[in-house]
């Protein structure tokens, strides 16, 4: 139960942060945010979603678990999601999926680089000087 709640704390604080972005919409699967549904349907529905002015799209899926199953979640998560990043190429030119995967103990897979990539994308840091 702590991972569950550590995961909505993280998506929490992700989304607080990227709500400030100048040139995107916000989509996130909690309170007081739009609902990635009114994109991808209910069948499924990401942490994040980001959509940007040139016709690109950011599905972000937060995964939280323990060390040995960082990559298996990840490979999981990217599994799990590849229908709706193919169905979202109709409507976006560019779908990116992001998948930040920590461990109960906060240590970053890998593939959770694609989130640097994506702030980097976003202009995040020159809009937060």
């Amino acid at each position: 139960m702590k991972d569950v709640s550590r995961g909505v704390t993280i998506r929490c604080f992700i989304a607080s942060i990227l709500k400030s972005v100048n040139h995107c919409n916000l989509y996130a699967d909690l309170p007081g945010y739009i609902s990635p549904s009114v994109l991808t349907g209910d069948e499924l529905r990401p942490d994040l979603l980001i959509t940007l002015e040139n016709r690109c799209i950011y599905i972000l899926e937060l995964t939280v678990g323990f060390e040995s199953n960082l990559f298996t979640n990840a490979t999981r998560k990217r599994q799990k999601y590849q229908d709706l990043i193919n169905e979202q190429l109709k409507n976006y030119e560019k779908v990116k999926f992001v998948n930040l995967s920590i461990s109960s103990l906060g240590v970053f897979s890998h593939p959770s680089l694609d989130f640097s990539e994506m702030l980097k994308d976003l202009k995040f840091d020159e809009q937060c000087r």
